[in-house]
């Protein structure tokens, strides 16, 4: 069995390039033919350079919702990615896998404070992907949560729906002490605590409710910042946050690194007291795995599939209720000792999701469609 994973080319490690490399990896070591592949964009360089100078990258977008790629002899195929399967609508390809990660752009589609389409052609393609996502054999969710939207939305049939959850790579995201030097370049001061948040301001990732209980907080505990990491993707969200900063009178409280390096993540989780992920929809929620992994006390929303990778591992709240989640904090941050039992349950939870775990199960896929 020769297998083809297909994933978009980033220069730069995202979440999605970690993803197909834990995968790729393990497999590789264990002696399985697998090969990284990326789509091509149909678009002369000539026309690509003409979107550019118009605000239209049509190299990334076509590397985002594909309709070519070349696979050499490969007998199988797993596109990693749920866009990627507009592939199945204007390519021939062997048996394919696809891994759904969310499907929440279209979810929440009709809803003005969510909704994330730009213009009509990601909408339209969007939709292309998801027609795509029928004609795959076996698709992969990556959390029951996620399971059941393809269910509801697809109709696809349940029983060629294998949930395998992400992993964590714990040779990366483990505890460990963080080097003054890190502190000293990023301004992180001893006599300050720190909540940290990693991701975009996405609407649905609610950071502005994470704002607003920052404020609350620190009315008991004024010696404490918000760390935001990550950019922002969301121009019009970030003036948003900027300006509720301003107004809850938090300039300097909230404190925003764009493009870190992504081998001194880790170090952000270690050099946080408590990380937060208040999302309303998250088809994983990975920042909450990588914190746990750190053992890195976790608060999280109780909605859609934090429930099941944090369970245990750490703290559920409503996330429409900002009061409730600024005691959660206030908790956690005034007494060492919850902080250091969080971290142990932290610990344990992230132990279930092995990279070992997820090439196995992956591995069970590719093998169930080769036999059938």
């Amino acid at each position: 069995m020769a297998i083809a994973l297909v994933t978009k080319p980033d220069q730069h490690m995202t979440g999605l390039l970690r993803y197909a490399l834990s995968i790729y990896e393990p497999l590789r070591a264990r002696r399985v033919e697998i090969d990284l592949v990326h789509p091509r964009s149909p678009a002369p360089e000539a026309v690509a350079r003409v979107g550019r100078a118009v605000g239209l990258d049509t190299t990334a977008f076509f590397h985002s919702y594909p309709v070519a790629v070349r696979l050499g002899g490969a007998s199988l195929c797993h596109l990693a990615s749920q866009t990627l399967a507009t592939l199945l609508l204007f390519q021939r390809l062997p048996p394919t896998v696809v891994t759904v990660h969310d499907i929440i752009p279209y979810l929440v589609r009709d809803d003005p404070r969510f909704c994330t389409y730009r213009h009509l052609g990601d909408c339209f393609f969007d939709r292309l992907a998801l027609a795509g996502l029928r004609r795959a054999k076996r698709l992969i969710a990556i959390s029951e949560y996620t399971k059941r939207c393809i269910i509801s939305v697809l109709d696809y049939p349940a029983e060629r729906i294998h949930v395998v959850y992400r992993a964590v790579d714990t040779e990366a995201f483990r505890p460990s002490p963080v080097p003054a030097a890190f502190r000293q370049r990023y301004g992180l001061e001893a006599d300050c605590q720190y909540v940290l948040y990693v991701g975009s301001e996405d609407p649905r990732k609610n950071v502005d409710g994470l704002v607003q209980a920052l404020a609350l907080l620190r009315q008991q505990l004024p010696a404490v910042q918000l760390l935001k990491v990550g950019a922002a993707h969301f121009a019009a969200e970030r003036a948003r946050l900027l300006e509720l900063v301003t107004d809850l009178g938090l300039e300097g409280e909230v404190r925003f690194f764009d493009h870190v390096p992504d081998e001194e993540l880790a170090l952000w989780y270690n050099a946080a007291d408590v990380f937060v992920l208040p999302s309303f929809y998250e088809g994983f929620g990975l920042p909450a795995l990588e914190a746990m992994a750190c053992g890195t006390p976790v608060i999280a929303a109780n909605r859609a599939s934090l429930p099941e990778v944090v369970g245990p591992g750490g703290v559920l709240v409503d996330p429409d209720d900002v009061e409730v989640l600024a005691e959660r904090m206030t908790e956690l941050l005034a007494d060492p000792e919850q902080r250091a039992a969080a971290s142990r349950a932290a610990l344990r939870q992230a132990a279930r999701f092995s990279i070992e775990r997820q090439a196995r199960e992956t591995m069970a896929v590719y093998q169930e469609v080769a036999t059938r």
